[in-house]
Formats: structure tokens, sequence, C-alpha cells
């Protein structure tokens, strides 16, 4: 008896009982459901992750810092206080000069700035839960754009980029467009330095509306940035004269970090050895990358565990029609033992059944889930375009997710369906034509 003979027998038989095998594949429909979309969600997050970390170069970073033992969140966020080794000047040029650099860059925070001003419509902003860092705009640092451009040598030195974060915060979600070209007055502390160290307002355009990568805030040039961190003012000498004093943040402590690109991200491991040999610390951003990859991963087997006992409760369910289907059946197993039917093919025909019923449901199941994707992607693409994020559909359900489902709901329907298979095969074929 071929397959297809026997796929059609079992949908037949599965037909007369039509609301019981109805329930069963929902059943079904509902494990497989469950299991495609929360793997999908998983895999096309860590998707979202990794497009993204390459679009900024992360995959590619290393950050060199003073301290060792930091890992890529710590070094992003390291402010300098001495304790650990100097960075300056040297320190990036000793790091350009390591093999597989493709570009670097000292990185600094400007601490002097308490508040900022958007001019155009006078609103303020403190400076809270905000970070306000510098670089060299020579690539090595890039951005996830939402309006604008980068920072570059043609802003002159006096460019601003503001997240997405601060650009709601100044009532433009959505609007971020708008941004680009407007003037930001930021304002000095006064609680810094000698009381006669004053510094008049700077203003700031801004050339750029960006995701941020480590939280809100604020981006400018670094050699603007040093002007920013330096305080001046006069005070009597010794002898009467006048004299001009200067203090500097970066001139006490250093600056924060040297962030660098790799000519590829393979040789992340190496250069972190070289930068150990001159004493520095260092992190790779393909770190970062890779362990948010495995708290995907881990929420992905939790997720798919959960779709799996959603099977197994569906495994239950065909156990109880097949059990059914061979008490309702018992005469006409009777009548096909007693005209040559083997036990084999008994067997066999209950396993199809069964199979059938777990095929059906992982096909509908699948095909639901695609359904659950689109909806999904339109409630997303909604809080992207509020978020000012240009991708679009990030969901999507893989060809592979796909005939996976299908074929462990087909043979978990088969597995299901073996031991009321068995007691088919087993009956007598007397006592079945006997039965009524």
């Amino acid at each position: 008896m071929r397959f297809s003979d026997q796929f059609r027998t079992g949908w037949r038989n599965l037909s007369r009982q039509k609301l019981r095998t109805t329930l069963t594949i929902f059943a079904i429909v509902i494990g497989a459901v469950s299991v495609t979309v929360m793997l999908s969600l998983v895999t096309s997050a860590k998707s979202f992750l990794v497009s993204s970390a390459q679009k900024t170069g992360m995959d590619k970073r290393v950050i060199v810092t003073g301290s060792t033992g930091l890992d890529y969140r710590e070094s992003t966020w390291n402010w300098p206080d001495g304790s650990g080794k100097r960075i300056d000047k040297d320190t990036l040029e000793a790091v350009t000069k390591l093999p597989h650099v493709a570009s670097a860059t000292l990185y600094s925070q400007v601490q002097m700035i308490r508040s900022f001003v958007l001019e155009s419509t006078n609103q303020e902003l403190e400076f809270k839960n905000l970070s306000f860092e510098a670089y060299t705009p020579n690539g090595t640092i890039k951005h996830l754009l939402v309006a604008g451009e980068e920072l570059s040598e043609k802003t002159n030195g006096t460019g601003i980029l503001v997240t997405t974060g601060v650009a709601n915060d100044l009532g433009f979600k959505g609007r971020e467009s708008e941004l680009v070209g407007q003037k930001l007055v930021l304002k000095f502390r006064t609680d810094m330095g000698p009381p006669d160290a004053r510094k008049a307002d700077e203003t700031a355009v801004i050339t750029g509306v960006v995701m941020g990568e480590n939280g809100d805030g604020l981006s400018v040039d670094l050699e603007w940035a040093v002007r920013m961190n330096t305080m001046e003012w006069t005070q009597k000498g010794p002898n009467g004269q006048t004299e001009t004093m200067k203090e500097s943040q970066i001139d006490r402590y250093g600056y924060s970090s040297v962030w660098v690109s790799l000519d590829d991200k393979k040789n992340a491991d190496a250069l972190m050895a070289e930068v150990a040999k001159l004493g520095y610390g260092a992190a790779a951003g393909q770190e970062e990358i890779d362990t948010q990859a495995t708290v995907f991963t881990i929420i992905g087997a939790v997720l798919g565990g959960i779709g799996g006992i959603a099977l197994l409760v569906a495994a239950i369910g065909v156990i109880n029609t097949m059990v059914m289907a061979t008490l309702e059946r018992t005469r006409e197993i009777g009548i096909m033992r007693a005209i040559g039917a083997t036990k084999r093919t008994v067997r066999r025909l209950f396993r199809v059944e069964a199979g059938v019923l777990g095929f059906m449901g992982g096909l509908f199941g699948v095909a639901i889930s695609f359904g659950v994707a689109i909806g999904l992607n339109q409630l997303l693409n909604k809080q992207l375009e509020d978020s000012g994020i240009t991708d679009r559909d990030i969901v999507s359900i893989s060809p592979v997710i796909a005939l996976v489902v299908l074929l462990i709901t087909t043979l978990i329907g088969m597995l299901a369906g073996s031991l009321p298979a068995r007691r088919a095969a087993n009956m007598d074929p007397v006592e079945a034509l006997r039965y009524e």
C-alpha cells in the first residue's frame, strides 16, 4: 500500500469524526503557533541586534581603558579618576601603531555642562541621566542615524549630535528631522573650580539625531570638548601681578578611553593581547554582542520549552483520539486482518493517521504564525517609527523554523499514535470480527 494511499485513507477516517478531529488539530495548532512565533521573535531580535551592531561598527570595535578587568559596557562609561593608567595622546599614538587597527580616536566625557537650551523654543533640559561624549569624527565611532548626518570636519567643530531620547524631551518625537540645523545653547556648571572660574555659554548646531547606544545624550567634536573642559580664571601672584590660571579635567586625569576600529572583527583578541602588553585594559564590542545574543538564546530556550509543553498536551489529545478510533473501528480492523492485512500494515495505517493529525495541525499553525507575524510587524513598525528607527518588519518567520515545526508536529503525531497503532495491530481478528 503506497504512502499516498495511506495518507488519503487516514484523512478519510479522521473526517468521520469532524468535531473530535478538529479539536485535536486545534490543540496542535496552539502548540505550533506558540513554538513558531516565540522562536521567530527571538531569532528576529538576535538578527536585529547583530544588524544594528554591524551598522555602527560595534562588532569591529575595541575600547582601550586605563583600568583592567572592565567589560565592554563598563568601558563605555569609564570615568578617569587617576586610579588607573593614564590615557593621553601618547596612548593613542601607541595603540594606532598596533597591528589590525584601522582607525582610532581618544574618547572623553564633557563634565562642565549643567544644562542646554534649544534656542528656537527656549526649552531648557538639565543634564540628568544623560551622557555627553566627545571624540574625533574620523569614522571610528558611528551611530544609527535617524535624521541629519554624523559629525565630520565640515561641521567646523561646533556641530552636535542628539539622541532620539533628547529629541523626544525637546518635543520633537517623530519630527527629528526638524531639529537638524537648530541651535543648542550649552550652559556651564558653576560648582566646579574656583569661584572666579566662569565660562560663557557655548552655542552648538545640531547636525544629526541618532539612536543612543549607551543611553541618551549628546556628542561633540573632541577638540571642542577639551576647550569646554578647561576652566580659566585670573588671580594675584606673590608679587601682586595678575596671573591667568587654567585647570583642565583632561590635563588632570587624562581621557576616558581610546576607541579602536579593527580591520576585521576576528582580530579583536590579537589586538587586546597587544594592548595588555602596554599595560592597558581592553574590551571588544563583539563580546557584548555575544553576551546579548546568549541572553536571547536562553530566552528562546525557555519560550520554546513553554511551546513544547503545549505540544505535549496536544500529543495527549492525539493519543485519546486514536484510542477512540481503534475502539470504533474494531470490526473494520478484524476485516482487514481477515483478508490478509499484516500487523505491520495495520500499525502503519494508524501511525500515518496520527501523523496526518500532527501534519495538519502544524500546517495550520505555521500559516497562522505568518499572520501573527504580520500583525506584530504592524504594531512594532509604529513603535519603531515613533522611536526614529528606520528598520521595518523586523519580525520574520524563517523557512527553516516553519519546516522544523511542521516536521516536529508530524513526528509528535506519529509517536503519539504508536501506542494505539500497536493496540490495533495486536487485535485478534476473530475477536475483532465478533465485536459490535
